[in-house]
């Protein structure tokens, strides 16, 4: 559906205006919104060791395939991939972060039947280089369309991965990444960003711009959330996060 810009979209405790056919858009909180329900642990609860193949010991073989991979200098890192649906998902993590905090997200993509990659890397490996490479290896398993999901660093360079790639991904979702508009305008895909009202290494102007740089992006919402400055995955711990993790999951179905 074509929205005039400035149109007030509610997306239950997320209200965000435009984003569709060539419209940048903004966000505010709604009045009268229905109070958050209680938002899922930013990490999973604690368990033992683990004894096996395994992703920074929070993934292991009882979630998905664990893969092996070396990084640019030859050092091994490892990866897994979740579920076995024909629409994949690779999910960047944020600088000085882990791929522990995303379980809820991969939990939520393996339940809705989509394929899910998480990889560790070094702190200084080339982020987009690793997503290309990831997405590679996605396609290679089978997956027919691909999303790329990343939170900070690996939003921002999910975007820039996305205008690298040959074959076009279904979609970019930019959770609290630095957008630059040069960079977003080539990307010809759906991009969808989501940032902290308060977050200032991610602020909501700078998302907007770079949304409005995206003229050939046929959906480009921008989505604040009200009241909050946690960053990337920190949201899904939030009071709102669980509303963060639906409008992710609202986006991928609506694109997939």
């Amino acid at each position: 559906m074509l929205r005039k810009p400035g149109m007030v979209v509610p997306l239950i405790l997320l209200t965000a205006c435009g984003g569709t056919a060539g419209t940048a858009s903004t966000a505010a909180n709604s009045p009268g919104s229905p109070a958050a329900s209680p938002a899922s642990p930013t990490t999973p609860a604690a368990s033992p060791a683990a004894t096996g193949p395994n992703v920074q010991g929070c993934f292991t073989e009882a979630d998905g395939r664990v893969f092996t991979y070396p990084d640019a200098d030859g050092d091994p890192y490892t990866g897994v991939i979740i579920g076995d649906g024909p629409v994949g998902v690779v999910v960047s993590y944020e600088r000085g972060g882990d791929v522990c905090t995303w379980r809820p997200l991969a939990e939520r993509l393996k339940a809705a039947g989509y394929r899910a990659l998480l990889y560790d890397r070094s702190a200084l490996a080339p982020v987009d280089d690793l997503i290309v490479q990831m997405a590679g290896r996605l396609r290679k398993a089978g997956v027919k369309r691909l999303f790329l999901v990343g939170g900070s660093v690996g939003g921002h360079m999910s975007i820039v991965a996305a205008t690298r790639l040959k074959r076009p991904v279904a979609g970019v979702v930019n959770l609290s990444g630095v957008a630059i508009a040069d960079e977003a305008a080539p990307l010809g895909v759906p991009l969808l960003q989501i940032t902290a009202e308060d977050d200032g290494s991610a602020p909501p102007a700078a998302l907007e711009e770079a949304a409005r740089a995206a003229v050939k992006s046929p959906d480009r919402p921008v989505v604040v959330v009200r009241g909050e400055h946690a960053h990337a995955s920190s949201l899904f711990g939030t009071a709102q996060g669980p509303k963060v993790l639906d409008t992710i999951m609202a986006f991928l179905a609506k694109h997939d």
